[in-house]
C-alpha cells in the first residue's frame, strides 16, 4: 500500500467576530435574532407569574398570607426598576421582531385563493391580517387587564 503525502493546505479563511456587522442585511437579521433572548426572559417571568398564582391558596375568602407568592411576584419582582426597564425593552424587541416576521409571512408561505387556481392570496392581505390579528389580540388583552383593576 502506498501513502501519497499531499502538500495543499486547505483555505481557511479568518473570521472576524463582528462579520455580521459589515452588511446591513446581515446586521438586521443578528439583531432579529438577538431578540429571542429578551423573549425568552418574558416568557420565563410569565411562567414564573402562573406558577406563583397556581402556589395560592384561593379557598373561601383568602388572606394576604394566601396570595403572598403572587404579591411578592407583583410588587418585590415585577415592581424592580430594573425588571421594569427590562420588560420596557422586551417589548421594543418584540414588537421588532413581529413586524420582521409578519414581513416575512408573504414570502415564506404561499396560500393560494381558492383549490382551482394558483393565484397566490396578495401580501397586502396577509399584511393586514397579521397585523389585524395583533392588534384584535392586543385588545383584547387591555380590555381583560383593565376590566380587572
Amino acid at each position: 500500500m502506498s501513502e501519497v503525502k499531499s502538500y495543499r493546505k486547505p483555505y481557511t479563511p479568518k473570521v472576524e467576530w463582528n462579520w455580521w456587522t459589515k452588511v446591513p442585511y446581515l446586521t438586521r437579521y443578528m439583531v432579529r435574532e438577538g431578540t429571542c433572548v429578551l423573549a425568552l426572559f418574558v416568557a420565563c417571568e410569565l411562567i414564573l407569574g402562573v406558577f406563583l398564582f397556581a402556589m395560592c391558596n384561593l379557598v373561601d375568602n383568602p388572606t394576604e398570607a394566601d396570595v403572598a407568592p403572587y404579591l411578592w411576584w407583583v410588587n418585590s419582582f415585577v415592581g424592580n426598576p430594573i425588571v421594569m426597564l427590562l420588560n420596557l425593552v422586551s417589548l421594543g424587541a418584540v414588537l421588532y421582531h413581529a413586524v420582521t416576521f409578519f414581513a416575512l409571512m408573504p414570502k415564506s408561505m404561499r396560500v393560494f385563493m381558492n383549490k382551482n387556481t394558483t393565484d397566490l392570496v396578495p401580501d397586502y392581505f396577509m399584511l393586514g391580517a397579521c397585523y389585524g390579528a395583533l392588534g384584535g389580540a392586543t385588545l383584547v388583552i387591555l380590555i381583560v387587564a383593565f376590566a380587572t383593576m
